[in-house]
């Protein structure tokens, strides 16, 4: 494969949610926050959902997990592509994959939301009254736990709980917003361990203790192209689901490994793109040669739509691919690299 760098940029919007809590007081989820209250979702997190994304299509290449990595680079997924720490071997690799963390660009309000969990009412077991276990309990007594006394008010039988009783209260800070995120895959380190090769206790070169086929690689580069389409795996999803696929995606594939396409979008806290910026940063990337750019996006997202519809279209040409939507960018991305590979493109 001649390409070294794959770079993805991307905005998403997202409804209230809390992706991804600060510390925080024992009864408070705090908003992670940056630049005096803009929320921000941190890289690690960023890592975690891909991983997660890449995992729930192609669960049987990760072999094992990050806590318990086992090193097989040229057969696990894990260990390949998000790298690992192995001190008892004295092993470690650095990962291909590098994620910035999603930062919230416009300054809304936060909103406050009350987690309550109830205590449901139990059954006594002489008279099989349902009785609400926290009336049942000796005064003074904030909480029960399993196999502690309670007493039924209608048979006057003495019982133990069943179960650890309690009522919880917390509070969750939640917020809406557009953030932006990037991604940078070192292409040529996938698949890949090289490591000095020593002859006479000296140094001649390296040589490889772990390589892939270019097929393989390109099955994991896709995987990961499509987990970042399909990105979902947050904190709190289950009450609080967002849709995290990206709305606004600008992808790069350079012979030369840079990140100079994560400063590709940047939003004021109005909601507009800098298209200047955009421009500028485009044509730059575009002067490394045989770099090829593919850009799609959702309408209504960003307030100056129009003013970049104008942009995008001015830097069209067979480098600057635009695309009908983030989906087709993707796919187009994939069939630019299968064709790469088998040399039709």
């Amino acid at each position: 494969m001649r390409y070294k760098n794959l770079e993805i940029s991307w905005i998403f919007e997202t409804d209230l949610t809390n992706m991804n809590a600060g510390e925080g007081s024992s009864n408070l989820k705090e908003i992670k926050s940056y630049n005096n209250g803009l929320p921000y979702i941190s890289g690690q997190s960023m890592r975690h959902a891909l991983r997660q994304s890449m995992k729930r299509e192609h669960k049987d290449d990760f072999k094992c997990t990050p806590e318990y990595p086992c090193g097989d680079i040229e057969n696990c997924w894990t260990c390949d592509l998000f790298g690992y720490l192995l001190p008892g071997q004295g092993a470690k690799r650095w990962s291909p994959i590098k994620a910035s963390p999603a930062l919230g660009q416009i300054r809304y309000p936060i909103t406050t939301d009350l987690i309550f969990r109830m205590v449901e009412d139990i059954k006594c077991p002489e008279c099989e009254k349902r009785i609400y276990p926290l009336a049942a309990r000796e005064e003074g007594v904030k909480e029960i736990k399993k196999g502690g006394k309670l007493k039924c008010p209608k048979c006057g039988e003495e019982f133990e709980a069943p179960y650890d009783i309690r009522q919880a209260i917390a509070y969750k800070q939640l917020i809406k917003n557009i953030y932006k995120s990037n991604l940078s895959v070192d292409l040529a380190n996938i698949g890949l361990e090289e490591v000095p090769k020593i002859v006479d206790d000296k140094l001649d070169g390296v040589e490889s203790i772990a390589s892939i086929s270019e097929q393989v690689k390109l099955e994991r580069i896709i995987a990961i192209l499509e987990g970042v389409y399909n990105l979902s795996d947050f904190a709190n999803q289950s009450r609080e689901m967002v849709n995290a696929s990206p709305d606004l995606v600008v992808i790069g594939l350079q012979e030369q490994y840079n990140h100079r396409l994560a400063s590709v979008l940047k939003l004021n806290e109005e909601g507009d793109i800098n298209t200047d910026q955009f421009t500028s940063v485009i044509k730059d990337a575009l002067a490394m040669d045989n770099t090829k750019i593919f850009v799609g996006f959702i309408k209504g997202i960003i307030k100056n739509e129009d003013e970049l519809i104008d942009c995008i279209n001015d830097l069209k040409s067979d480098s600057f691919v635009v695309c009908d939507g983030p989906k087709d960018a993707f796919n187009q991305v994939i069939d630019w690299l299968n064709g790469d590979c088998d040399g039709s493109s």
